[in-house]
């Protein structure tokens, strides 16, 4: 009984190195069919057709929306966060038939292997290496490509925000709620060639993943973030995610302690709120 207990494992064993060895050979011959056989250029903008010259009709649709995981204010009005990045986007040229390849209809690759929207952070306190533009264009995080050609990409990524680069910050109690906005978009491309939408239709900073140890949080925000620009040079539209909000202190560290600005029981009801759909374009109430 023993021997035939060992067989039959030996035999699911074999089969299940069997199964593997044969889904990794599936995804290495798509890999193999889209990239190194097709010519795969990842600097190049996967447009079917050129930019028409007066609407989007050509335009590659470019999902973007902003989670908070953490953020600090300093003094001079600067905004530094912990963020993940919400993106999604077609590329025609990753498109496959799962028929062809065993039924497999999805696979991860590291995001440097293929083409990206060139976002910014167009009021960003910071440039050079570390920084958010810096992080995007090196991030090896993995993107999800489904056989439709649909790209999803969801990045960890740092960001310092000047929270009053159009004007002088005012000196005011460090426990006031301050405002700020974090203005996302392309760095290059106009409204013809790359269509800025909202992820999942939400212009609004999404809080359900923020951090209960953030020393800031967010305690109203306007909505309706996406934007479109029209400069005096150009004819072409301009458009952005401008994410505007107001923030406060939570608590700060001082003597290597936690002194709180809200009582932990306020902050706790605080972030509940951010788990209601309906109250997160609205005011939270942050106790007294």
């Amino acid at each position: 009984k023993m021997a035939a207990g060992m067989r039959s494992g030996f035999v699911l064993f074999l089969a299940f190195g069997i199964s593997c060895a044969t889904n990794e050979n599936e995804v290495s011959s798509l890999i193999d069919d889209l990239f190194d056989d097709s010519g795969y250029q990842k600097d190049v903008i996967p447009m079917l057709k050129p930019a028409d010259k007066t609407t989007n009709v050509n335009a590659i649709n470019i999902a973007v929306g902003l989670s908070m995981i953490s953020m600090d204010l300093d003094p001079a009005g600067v905004l530094s966060a912990t963020t993940w990045l919400r993106s999604s986007w077609s590329d025609f040229r990753l498109q496959w038939d799962p028929k062809e390849y065993g039924g497999l209809d999805n696979f991860k690759i590291p995001s440097s292997e293929i083409w990206k929207p060139d976002l910014s952070i167009y009021n960003a306190a910071d440039f050079g290496s570390g920084s958010f533009e810096d992080r995007y264009s090196l991030d090896q995080t993995n993107a999800i490509v489904y056989s439709t050609g649909k790209v999803l990409w969801i990045p960890p990524l740092p960001m310092k925000a000047d929270c009053n680069h159009d004007h002088v910050l005012p000196s005011t109690d460090k426990n006031d709620p301050q405002g700020c906005n974090i203005k996302i978009g392309s760095w290059t491309y106009d409204g013809f060639h790359l269509n800025l939408t909202a992820y999942d239709d939400e212009e609004y900073l999404g809080l359900g993943d923020m951090s209960k140890n953030s020393p800031y949080v967010v305690t109203s925000q306007e909505g309706d973030a996406l934007q479109t620009t029209y400069y005096p040079c150009c004819k072409e539209p301009y458009l952005s995610m401008n994410y505007r909000f107001t923030v406060q202190r939570a608590f700060a560290i001082q003597d290597g302690e936690k002194v709180f600005n809200k009582s932990p029981e306020d902050l706790e009801k605080h972030f509940e709120q951010f788990h209601t759909k309906e109250k997160m374009k609205t005011e939270y109430n942050v106790g007294e």
